[in-house]
This record gives structure tokens, C-alpha cells and sequence, in this order.
């Protein structure tokens, strides 16, 4: 250990032990850029900084400054706040005034498509825009979402397009994925969605000639793979091969994130490892002089990078592996520390915003684990693991995963117990199949017949490798779901890491103890810190003994999580989108299960599904695959107490009962789970501290009016202490009336308004709730109008605090049995 001297640096909480100043300054720079994003600051002030920065460092140098060192850091500190700034600015606000209406716009596609099985997205870099006969020249970069079937256009295509132009809201729960900001990101401020392909016209094209001639070939590539094999193994070739993830299903994604090998899907070091590995192979095997070895190499290394779309992952391994190979080319010392901190360095600058991309992070913390980690790994399994190759498998997946382990725990809420053993068997697999994928496509270009003969092979190989990573996911206790860990909790974790390293080296340990002899004081310090952390993390809060009421933002619909004080879950709807039921892709797989999951929710005691219509239980068919249910509530309405009703049975008022719906609960009571039929004097023992009833449907159901199923919507009312919930789900004026007619005690603390703030709402229903909290939950530019006008004319009249999913997202509530406590997933924003 170099002078016996110990610094310890973080970045994205990676932990490494330097002394070269390269990694100094990429950690300034990164720091600057994480400073952009909580630090509001005009362009041309951080430009002013970074001058003077420049300047003074300058100065420094000439006259010898003790602590220039400082000041240069300080230097590219201000260049990464600087070119964040820039970066975040570079969004044309003009656009913004076209959002919400049906535009025309011309501009070139920036990049190749990105095909999925229903829809096809462009990134199209605007120069003309139309709105009605107004047309003005427009720079900016917006997203296409063009309807499928269609042509699929190419890079460099010049097109016109008519669509609606929409700005993504902000994410509205906590902790989701949020779309705005991602896209602000990439640099673009507005999404063009167009329904009709023939709304899209060619115009001509441009780009890159040579970026377009790879893409072209590209494209080629991808054509013979799907000739020559059934579309989801084309699929999965193309994604192991090339990147290309669009066409592959929502399960085998899952399947393999859960089995901890998603990094093979995408590629990563693991890709260009290999194909490294490959041309210096051939290129040995060909005689090739050692002098052409280093171009060679970079010529393939560049084409393949641009043929998988220099993503974060490949570019940062592309990087690495060219500078290792340039080293060794020309006798220079390979040191990985330097490496690794160049390639952050020079993807920063050319994508600084990249920096809070989850590819970004998980690659290069990966690639510290393995180089910084591997190492001690290898050394303590040498006495138990003499095989080599075996042993090398073992370390760089263990090290890889322990360096990802909290930040797979921060984005995805999950551990994979399995993922070391589906990395040793996956990974060799890998490389014949990326070996025969690459031979298949490249022979294809000139011999069909030869291509779809190898992918006979190929077709083997995936299906064992399918066959091992359904095998791994299917062992008992392969996965585990956990709640997203405190932020210090996943900053914490690499100091351990560091600190595990020293501890197991002779040379670390002497260096701790000339430490901290001669910083005595901070040895006390880092034990009370390090007791305090378990402590917060072990001991209970007290918030514990609350009732929690989370209205979930599902757009246009309802879910609402119910946690009670002795810890149970009951959820209220699980949302849906348009065609959700049948799919069932939408608010149910997206939005809920992800929400419960960061709350650390494992089971649901008690579902409820207050009626059938798909905005209420879309969502069902993803929540209860997702989690095991204990006991489920219908309404009697299509469900298991109204015969009457069945999957045909419908009038022009009541509306068609969803097959899918009746479906889905007949395969719950199959596999056991308890499925009820509930309504008015129905009570639900969940929690001793609270005190649950059914107040509706009426018995017997309301009919003939102007929605039955709406009026037969399951109403529950939750008190807790002195605080009252009343959940109405999608009830109308008639059982509304009803009621109220039927003498119960409709008071109540909180009131979710029925309907979605329809016009459907009686006055006097308001009243006789008379609540001091009412919560919309709505979906924002809905199509049905809600909430009503005359509904939000009711509530202003009243002394009540209005709460919209539309406008302020997720609505926590919580109560001490006394006080009423309200949270909100987003500032309130103009609708």
C-alpha cells in the first residue's frame, strides 16, 4: 500500500483506495454534476465560475501554490456543475406551448428504432413544427410513440408527423420511475403520440453516412436471426447479441431479473470481454503482426459498440477495454483505477445527465466490484476452490454482486439468492451463444441456408440456457423482495465493503492501525456511527403503531393500500388501464405491485375489489400473481353472490361484467384463496385497533339505474380512535340515497368522493358526510371530464382540504387515532 497511507474517496458511494489524481478529478467532476441537480443555477454563471476557476488555477501553478491541488479540483467540480447546467438547459421551452394539442412537426431520426410488439419509438430531433396554419422553424428533440403495424423508419430518415404532443407529468408516488425526468435526461421535453401510421410521411434522409451504413447493416443482422428462428428466441439472440430489447416479452424480462442475470440482456463488459476475446483469438489464429493487433481490435471494438447503440454499459466497457488494449500495445503500466475513472470521466462529459442513469451506475459500480473486490476473493477461495476457471466464474459474479447489491435493492426492490448460481451456469453459455449468434448473422448476409443451419444449434443452446434460468428462478427462496433500504443505508453499505477488504489483508490491517494511531480520535467516532446506523436500521419506529391510508396514483382509476396498526395490508382496487384486464399489462404491474413492493409489502391479508369495471380491477390479474392473498371481497355484482348477473348478462345502464373479471376470481377460489361476496352489515375483523364495516352494496342490489355496477361498488367504513375513513369506490347518487335512507352513521374524518369527482354526487351526501379531508382519486386529462366542475363547486363551499391524484400524486395519510397527518406524492402543479 503506497506510503502506507490511507484515503478513502466515495463516488455513487463506491469506495476506492487512491492515489492518482485522474480519480480525484473524476470524482470532482461527478460531484459537480450531482450538485446541478439540487442547485438552480444559470449557464452562463457556472461558465463565469469555471473562468475564474481556470484562472486562478492557472495562477497557481505559476506561482507555486500550496494548495492548487484544491483549486483544481474545485475547477472540475465547477465544470461538471457547469456542463450539467447546460445539458438540463438544452430543452427548447417554446415546445412547451404546443403541449396538449395536434400538431405537425418535421425534424430527422437521431437514433435506430426501438421496435416493440405493439408500438415503435423514435427519437426525432425537430426543425419545423404546425399547429392549425400556424408553422414556425423549432429546434428541439422530442420522443415519437408511433402506433404498430406500421413502416419502421431508420436513422437518419427525415419525416413529417401529425399527434398529439404531451409532456409527461412528474412521477406522483414516492420512490417511482419518473418518466419526465428521465426524458429531460436525454434531452427531450415533449412526447409526440401518433395513432395512425399513415400519419407518418418520409421526406427524404440525412444523418451520418457512416452511422447509417452501420445501422443499415445492423438492421441486416437482425433480419436473419429472425428468418431462421421463432420470434421469441430471434428475440432473445438479438438481445444477447446486439442489445436489442425491444421485442422481448414482459415475463422472460422478469424471469431474468429476478434470476440476477438481466446484465445478459443488455450489453455490458461481459459482451465486449468476449468479443474481445474472440478477435485476439482470431487474430492470432490468422498470423495477424503484433503491430496491427491494437487496430484491429479497435476498428472491431468501435463497430460493435455502434452496432449495440453505445449505451452506458458498452461504452464504458468499450472505453475500458481500449485503453487496456492500447496499454499493452504500447508498454504502458495498466493501471484499473485510472481506467475505470477515464472512461466515467469521458462519458460524463459527453453525457453528463447520465450520471443518474441506472445503467451508468450498476456498470460502473459493477466493474469496481470486480477489479477492486475480485482480487480478495480470489484469494480466499483459492484454499477451497482449486479449479481455476471455476474459481474466476465464482469471484467476478460474487464481486459484481456485491458491489450492485444495494442499488438493485434501491431501483428494484429485490435480492436474487439464485443469481450466482445462474451466473455460473449462464455466463459460459453466453459465449456460444453470442459466438454462434455473431457467426449466424454475419454468414447470413451471404448464405441464408448457412445461417438458419447454425441457428439450429443456436436453438438448442437457448433453450437450454432458458431452461437453466427457469430452473435457478423456480428453486424455493430464489428471491427475495425488499423495501427500498434508507438512502444512508445503500451509501453505508460501501465504507463495509472497504473496510471488509482492509480487514483481510495484512498489508490493510497495518495500515487501519497507523490510521487511526494517528487519528485516535476518530476510532470512537466510527463505532458509535457504525452502532448508531444498526440501530436506526434494527429498532422499530413509532410511527409503527399508526394507521396508514395510501391513494395510490393509478391515473384514471382507484387503488388504495390500508396498513393497519398491528401491520396488516388490506388493498382497495388495484387500478387498471384500458384493455388491462385481458392483458394484463398496465396500472396493476407498473404502478401497484411496484408501490407495494418499495413499501416492503410481502402479502395482501385482504383484497377488495369494490366492482368490476376495469379502472377498479385491471390491475388484479399482476397484484395477485405478485403477492399472496389471504382472503378476497367482491362485490356481489358479477362475482360470487348475485347469480343473476352473469358474464353475459348486461343492460345499456349496468354495463357488461368482464369475462376476464369472473375468470380471475374462479382461479383464486381453485387455488384456495377464500373469494366472498360482501355488502351493507358485513363487518371485517383485520386489526383489533380498527374497526372495519361494509356499508354497500344495499341488500338487495340496486337496478335499472343509470350504472348498476357502480352503485353495487363495495363502501367501507374505517375508524381508528376518533379518526374516520369512509371508501366509496364508484357509488352514485342512488346509492348515495341509499345510504343515507338506511340510517347509518355516514360521518366521517376522510372521504374518498365517489366516482372520481363525477357529476354523479348529491350535495346532501356531502353534507351528511361532512368530512374535514376529501381525496379525488383521478387520472390527469382524462376523457370523461373529472372531476365534474359542479362536484369541485360542492367541495369549495365546504371547510374541507381537497387532495387530487391528478394534481398532487400519491395522498399518504396517517392517524395516531387523533390527529390526521396528509403527505403528498408531488407538489401541487397546474392541471
Amino acid at each position: 500500500m503506497a506510503n502506507n497511507s490511507l484515503v478513502i474517496t466515495c463516488h455513487f458511494g463506491v469506495l476506492v483506495l487512491v492515489s492518482r489524481p485522474l480519480v480525484y478529478l473524476t470524482l470532482a467532476f461527478a460531484a459537480g454534476i450531482f450538485l446541478a441537480g439540487s442547485w438552480e443555477l444559470s449557464p452562463n454563471t457556472a461558465l463565469l465560475i469555471c473562468g475564474a476557476l481556470f484562472f486562478a488555477a492557472v495562477l497557481g501553478y505559476f506561482f507555486h501554490w500550496s494548495f492548487n491541488r484544491w483549486v483544481i479540483l474545485s475547477l472540475f467540480l465547477a465544470l461538471g456543475l457547469a456542463r450539467a447546467t447546460l445539458d438540463a438547459s438544452s430543452i427548447n421551452p417554446a415546445l412547451y406551448q404546443y403541449t396538449g394539442h395536434w400538431v405537425t412537426v418535421e425534424g430527422i431520426v437521431t437514433q435506430e428504432a426501438d421496435v416493440r410488439s405493439d408500438r415503435v419509438y423514435y427519437w426525432l430531433d425537430v426543425h419545423r413544427i404546425s399547429l392549425g396554419r400556424e408553422a414556425r422553424e423549432l429546434q428541439a428533440l422530442v420522443l415519437v410513440r408511433a402506433a404498430a403495424p406500421g413502416p419502421v423508419y431508420s436513422y437518419g430518415d427525415r419525416l413529417r408527423l401529425h399527434g398529439l404532443l404531451t409532456r409527461p407529468p412528474d412521477a406522483g408516488n414516492p420512490g417511482e420511475f419518473d418518466y419526465r425526468a428521465y426524458l429531460t435526461r436525454r434531452g427531450a421535453g415533449a412526447v409526440l403520440m401518433v395513432r395512425d401510421p399513415a400519419s407518418i410521411q418520409k421526406l427524404g434522409v440525412g444523418g451520418h453516412p457512416v452511422v447509417r451504413a452501420v445501422l443499415r447493416v445492423k438492421e441486416k443482422l437482425l433480419t436473419v436471426s429472425r428468418a431462421t428462428l421463432p420470434p421469441d428466441k430471434a428475440a432473445l439472440l438479438n438481445g444477447i447479441v446486439f442489445g436489442s430489447q425491444g421485442q422481448i416479452d414482459r415475463k422472460t424480462w422478469q424471469l431474468f431479473s429476478e434470476s440476477g442475470v438481466v446484465h445478459i440482456l443488455s450489453v455490458s463488459g461481459l459482451h465486449v470481454g468476449l468479443v474481445l476475446a474472440g478477435v485476439l483469438a482470431l487474430v492470432r489464429l490468422l498470423r495477424v503482426p503484433l503491430s496491427l493487433t491494437a487496430p484491429t481490435g479497435t476498428a472491431i471494438l468501435l463497430l460493435y459498440a455502434t452496432l449495440c447503440g453505445l449505451g452506458p454499459a458498452v461504452t464504458r466497457s468499450t472505453l475500458m477495454a481500449l485503453m487496456f488494449l492500447w496499454a499493452h500495445h504500447l508498454g504502458r503500466t495498466r493501471d484499473w483505477p485510472t481506467t475505470l475513472a477515464a472512461a466515467a470521466l469521458v462519458s460524463l462529459m459527453a453525457k453528463p445527465l447520465s450520471l443518474y442513469d441506472i445503467g451508468f451506475q450498476l456498470s460502473f459500480t459493477a466493474t469496481w466490484g470486480i477489479l477492486y473486490l475480485g482480487p480478495v476473493l480470489d484469494g480466499l477461495l483459492k484454499n477451497v476452490i482449486r479449479h481455476t476457471w471455476l474459481r474466476a466464474a465464482l469471484w467476478v459474479s460474487l464481486a459484481a454482486q456485491l458491489a450492485t447489491l444495494p442499488l438493485i435493492a434501491w431501483y428494484y426492490n429485490l435480492i436474487s439468492l439464485v443469481s450466482l448460481l445462474t451466473n455460473l451456469a449462464a455466463v459460459p453459455l453466453t459465449g456460444l451463444i453470442l459466438a454462434l449468434g455473431t457467426a449466424s448473422a454475419l454468414l447470413g448476409l451471404v448464405v441464408s441456408s448457412l445461417a438458419g443451419f447454425i441457428n439450429i444449434s443456436t436453438s438448442m443452446l437457448l433453450d437450454l440456457f432458458m431452461g437453466l434460468v427457469s430452473f435457478c428462478r423456480a428453486l424455493p427462496g430464489s428471491v427475495i423482495y425488499v423495501p427500498t433500504p434508507p438512502f444512508f443505508l445503500v451509501v453505508a453499505w460501501y465504507p463495509l465493503l472497504f473496510l471488509g477488504v482492509l480487514l483481510v489483508s495484512n498489508e490493510g490491517r497495518a495500515a487501519l492501525r497507523q490510521f487511526f494511531s494517528r487519528h485516535h480520535r476518530l476510532l470512537p467516532v466510527a463505532f458509535m456511527g457504525g452502532g448508531l446506523l444498526i440501530a436506526i436500521f434494527l429498532f422499530k419506529s413509532p410511527g409503527e403503531s399508526q394507521l396508514v391510508v395510501h391513494f395510490i396514483d393509478v391515473g384514471q382509476g382507484d387503488s388504495i393500500l390500508v396498513q393497519t396498526p398491528g401491520g396488516r395490508n388490506m388493498l382497495v382496487d388495484t387500478g387498471g388501464w384500458p384493455g388491462e384486464l385481458d392483458s394484463g399489462e398496465g396500472a396493476g404491474e407498473k404502478v401497484v405491485v411496484p408501490y407495494l413492493r418499495r413499501l416492503g409489502v410481502r402479502r395482501l391479508d385482504v383484497l377488495v375489489i369494490t366492482h368490476p369495471h376495469e379502472d377498479h380491477a385491471g390491475g388484479m390479474r399482476a397484484v395477485i400473481e405478485a403477492f399472496p392473498v389471504d382472503l378476497v371481497l367482491v362485490s356481489p355484482v358479477g362475482g360470487t353472490g348475485d347469480p343473476s348477473v352473469s358474464a353475459g348478462a348486461h343492460s345499456p345502464s349496468s354495463g357488461k361484467v368482464p369475462l376476464t373479471y369472473r375468470t380471475l376470481l374462479a382461479g383464486l377460489a381453485a387455488r384456495g384463496v377464500p373469494v366472498k361476496a360482501t355488502g351493507a352489515g358485513d363487518r371485517l375483523h383485520l386489526d383489533p385497533a380498527l374497526d372495519i364495516q361494509v356499508l354497500g352494496p344495499s341488500r338487495p342490489l340496486l337496478s335499472g339505474t343509470r350504472s348498476d355496477l357502480n352503485n353495487a361498488s363495495v363502501v367501507l367504513r374505517l375508524r381508528y380512535g376518533e379518526e374516520v375513513l369512509l371508501l366509496t369506490g364508484d357509488i352514485e347518487v342512488e346509492a348515495q340515497q341509499a345510504l343515507m335512507d338506511g340510517g347509518v352513521n355516514l360521518g366521517c374524518t376522510v372521504l374518498k368522493i365517489p366516482h372520481h369527482g363525477s357529476r354523479y354526487l348529491l350535495p346532501s351526501f356531502l353534507e351528511k358526510t361532512h368530512p374535514a379531508v376529501a381525496v379525488i382519486s383521478v387520472g390527469r386529462h382524462n376523457n370523461f371530464g373529472h372531476p365534474a366542475p359542479e362536484t369541485l363547486e360542492h367541495l369549495a363551499r365546504m371547510p374541507v382540504r381537497v387532495y387530487r391524484t391528478d394534481l398532487d400524486g400519491a395522498v399518504i395519510l396517517r392517524t395516531d387515532g387523533k390527529h390526521i397527518f396528509v403527505r403528498t406524492g408531488r407538489q401541487r402543479r397546474a392541471a
